[in-house]
């Protein structure tokens, strides 16, 4: 076989031809590169020196490969055939440079070790992994999101999410919504094998291309379950702290405190109870039995907030031109007189507190209608203005008035009256809730007695009188008597002798206690003593008694300072008595 040298000079391998001593007879300039040598150099030289590690023929056979690593750490795949010729052996030498492709072999070999790794990492996570391509096909799952949904790896992986969601293997898919919007998504599935789970998926972008979805899986059982849990937690606690506020509450607060009638008792349980949600109240009740004290009552036990206000308007007080807005404000040039920046209504600043409209049966039909919104949508226009303003305050109206009898007689709008209806509390009168006159007449004692600096007292006789007097003016006028005794009084004990100083004659009795106290002094009198009445005015036949009561005090003791004591006055008092009597 001859050889042309020339078709091998544009090869693209090395090629070199041996002799049978492995000298380099011809080399190309590829096999010369590879060398790192010139072809002029390497003609003549023993290759088996150049390249120690080349694979050798075996015996029996014509050819040998093998790969070779150079010192400059090259990596050649190489070939060595075994040629016969009329003058002796040759050999060919086939190489070829595959340090890229080596290069590429390493780089596999990592990148399928990355897999490994990764594989085994998202394995070991406690959350669940997804993975598709751009088109919906499931590349990945990891163990967790199998444990999670109790589907099997070859049930799911190559599918497409739409396939899988057609097929009833899962019941829904967060990729779908990535894949339909190109963002993230989250939303949470119950696997019809599994368990509820919380899916967030995200988009994953090459060159503005979307290549890859992945989701994350987590367990919602757990979670739903201590979020159950913490709620029941969380709704005991607080129910037992607003508990724990009302009793702190109501024992700072005295008169709630020391309310002895069960009827009272039941209407600070029901206030307590509607404190708490925005919807109105009406309280109802005679004049002076509380219902502003249970209003701000309300409105102190549902809040803590101390920028939360208690706002009260008398409805009757105001006269209709003006009430309209004061309740809702005027906006700049309203009317005449208006002022240059406005004026924000009552409604506005009780906002997050509480609106108490007092006497709310004396309220202009035209404001009636403004009223009902305000109740309904929480919004109202101020005078004059165009925009809507919020407000979130609870109101609570209260009236003495028989609001039905008012809307028979058209002044009060039906609609109204049954939005405010929603949660009435009617306030009995004093004289129906007697238990409660002792420990409220006591406390006010108390309180003017510290207002006062004093430290009087009840005699048991007044105390006696106080409790089945019948109070037409309900607490207002309870409190007014104590305060008005309690100035009045020159001794710490006041007993009924006390009131009857107080009064000139029948002409000053200024207030119907009075009146009924004298009665009881002068039936006392005559029940006691047997005194029978005679002729004269009624101050008239008093001032007898008087005197016969003080000569015989004086004649059954051997001092004033004595016979003062028996009678529970002062010495002074006695000595103008005696004065005034003409008692020697």
């Amino acid at each position: 076989m001859k050889i042309e040298m020339n078709d091998f000079k544009e090869l693209s391998f090395g090629f070199a031809l041996l002799d049978g001593n492995f000298s380099v007879q011809y080399i190309n300039d590829k096999m010369a590169s590879v060398l790192l040598r010139s072809e002029e150099w390497l003609v003549g030289k023993n290759i088996t020196h150049l390249i120690p590690t080349m694979p050798m023929i075996p015996p029996g056979k014509i050819s040998a490969s093998g790969y070779v690593r150079m010192e400059n750490g090259l990596l050649l795949s190489m070939d060595i055939v075994r040629v016969k010729e009329k003058k002796g052996l040759n050999y060919m030498i086939f190489c070829q440079d595959h340090s890229e492709y080596d290069h590429i072999l390493d780089q596999i070999a990592i990148s399928s070790k990355k897999k490994i790794i990764n594989d085994k990492m998202l394995d070991s996570l406690y959350d669940g992994c997804y993975i598709t391509d751009g088109a919906g096909h499931t590349l990945y799952v990891n163990d967790a999101f199998l444990e999670m949904t109790n589907i099997k790896r070859h049930e799911i992986i190559g599918k497409t999410v739409q396939d899988l969601v057609d097929s009833g293997i899962v019941p829904k898919s967060c990729t779908l919504k990535v894949l339909e919007t190109g963002k993230m998504a989250s939303m949470i599935i119950d696997y019809y094998k599994g368990k509820s789970c919380l899916v967030s998926g995200a988009p994953v972008y090459v060159d503005g291309k979307l290549e890859r979805v992945i989701c994350t899986v987590r367990d919602m059982t757990e979670l739903l379950a201590l979020k159950d849990k913490l709620a029941k937690v969380t709704s005991i606690t607080t129910g037992l702290k607003n508990q724990l506020r009302v009793i702190e509450f109501q024992q700072a607060n005295k008169y709630v405190a020391e309310a002895r009638s069960r009827v009272m008792e039941n209407i600070y349980e029901k206030a307590i109870k509607v404190a708490s949600f925005d919807t109105p109240v009406l309280l109802l009740g005679e004049t002076g039995v509380g219902k502003d004290f249970l209003a701000r009552f309300m409105h102190n036990v549902n809040t803590d907030n101390s920028e939360s206000f208690l706002i009260k308007v008398n409805c009757g007080a105001i006269p209709g031109t003006l009430l309209e807005s004061e309740l809702f404000g005027y906006e700049a040039g309203a009317f005449t007189d208006a002022g240059k920046q406005g004026k924000a209504g009552l409604f506005e600043l009780a906002s997050n507190g509480t609106m108490f409209l007092d006497e709310i049966g004396e309220m202009p039909l035209n404001l009636q209608v403004k009223l009902l919104d305000v109740i309904q949508d929480r919004t109202f226009y101020r005078v004059g203005g165009t925009k809507v303003i919020r407000t979130n305050a609870k109101i609570i109206s209260a009236t003495n008035s028989n609001l039905e009898e008012l809307i028979s007689q058209g002044k009060f709008r039906n609609d109204l009256y049954y939005r405010l209806n929603v949660i009435t509390i009617t306030i009995p009168p004093l004289r129906d809730r007697r238990d409660d006159i002792i420990p409220m007449a006591l406390q006010f004692l108390d309180e003017f007695n510290r207002k006062y600096n004093k430290a009087c007292y009840f005699a048991p006789g007044l105390l006696k009188f106080i409790m089945k007097y019948h109070w037409p003016g309900n607490i207002r006028e309870l409190r007014n008597v104590i305060e008005r005794l309690v100035i009045m009084s020159t001794h710490d004990t006041i007993e009924i002798e006390t009131v009857e100083e107080q009064i000139g004659d029948e002409f000053e009795y200024t207030n119907t206690f009075e009146r009924a106290l004298l009665n009881e002094a002068t039936n006392g009198r005559k029940n006691k003593h047997d005194f029978t009445p005679g002729r004269g005015t009624l101050r008239k036949q008093m001032e007898h008694f008087e005197e016969d009561v003080i000569r015989s005090r004086i004649k059954g003791t051997r001092t004033l300072k004595e016979a003062a004591a028996r009678l529970g006055i002062d010495v002074s008092t006695l000595i103008r008595k005696k004065q005034k009597y003409g008692i020697q």
